[in-house]
C-alpha cells in the first residue's frame, strides 16, 4: 500500500512537470512571436524614418530656393523703385 501511494505521488509530480514543460514551450513560442513582431516594427520604423528624412531634406531644399527667389524679387523691386524715383 505504501508503495502504491508513493507511485501515485511520483506520477502526480511527473504530470505537474509535464504541464510545466508544456507551459514553458508555449511561453517560448510567444517570445519568438513577439521578437518577430518587434523586428518587423523596427524595420517599418526605419523605413518611416528614412521617408521622413527624405521629405525633410526636400522641404529644406524647396524652402532654400523659395528664400533665394524671394530675395531676388525684392532686389528687382527695389531696383525698379530706385530707377523709377531716379527718372520721375
Amino acid at each position: 500500500m505504501d508503495q502504491n501511494n508513493r507511485l501515485d505521488r511520483i506520477e502526480s509530480k511527473l504530470d505537474l512537470m509535464q504541464q510545466t514543460l508544456a507551459d514553458l514551450a508555449r511561453i517560448d513560442e510567444r517570445q519568438d512571436s513577439l521578437e518577430q513582431r518587434i523586428n518587423r516594427h523596427e524595420l517599418r520604423l526605419d523605413l518611416i524614418e528614412q521617408m521622413g528624412q527624405k521629405t525633410s531634406d526636400e522641404v529644406i531644399k524647396i524652402g532654400g530656393k523659395g528664400v533665394v527667389i524671394e530675395r531676388a524679387a525684392w532686389i528687382l523691386f527695389a531696383a525698379a523703385v530706385a530707377s523709377a524715383s531716379h527718372f520721375f
